[in-house]
């Protein structure tokens, strides 16, 4: 299933622009171009962008400033840096900055198309697995009982501690529960 993304793309050169928006758009995605980072900033904070590829090379502030810039805004949409003018260190620094992705320029039309697929990819996971996460939700221990309530208070006085405990039991009697809980009690939570 191939998925569609609105993009934006910041570039000061207009043939590049051009050739990446068609690209793109023969793909299907929907095409946003600027030539410009303040624009772009103002762009990025007004619609929603599923991927943005910015130069890194520009007048006026670069785009390894304007990825900064995104991010000090709080502002999380992947970015692919694209350069003609590429160096390990200007590589680096763009992934230190939070850049999914570092392409060197030229960029072919079947390579720009698989970092979209990745990075489409990508989202879709994290989404999933933040929602796994939230249907999980926190498991705790159910007890009332007068043996449960001995081993809450066995938990209550060795969790502050640095002792070591060893937990022993039968299969499902909640030995994970147990340690689970020793665990948030402890000064290590």
């Amino acid at each position: 299933m191939l998925l569609k993304a609105h993009l934006l793309i910041v570039d000061d050169e207009a043939s590049t622009l051009a050739t990446l928006s068609r690209a793109f758009r023969l793909a299907g995605h929907e095409v946003t171009v600027c030539d410009n980072t303040n624009r772009a900033i103002e762009l990025a904070k007004a619609d929603h962008f599923d991927l943005i590829f910015s130069d890194v090379v520009m007048p006026t502030k670069n785009g390894l400033a304007f990825l900064e810039e995104l991010r000090s805004l709080g502002l999380s949409t992947p970015v692919v840096m694209m350069s003609g003018q590429a160096h390990i260190e200007m590589a680096v620094r763009a992934t230190k900055l939070g850049a999914l992705d570092f392409l060197e320029k030229p960029v072919s039309t079947e390579k720009l198309l698989l970092t979209v697929e990745n990075a489409l990819k990508l989202q879709r996971l994290e989404s999933e697995n933040l929602q796994l996460r939230q249907r999980l939700g926190k498991y705790e221990i159910v007890w009332g009982a007068d043996a449960m309530k001995k081993v809450m208070a066995q938990l209550a006085r060795v969790a502050p501690t640095e002792t070591r405990v060893c937990i022993l039991g039968e299969t499902g009697t909640g030995k994970e529960l147990v340690a689970r809980t020793l665990h948030e009690k402890s000064p290590r939570a």
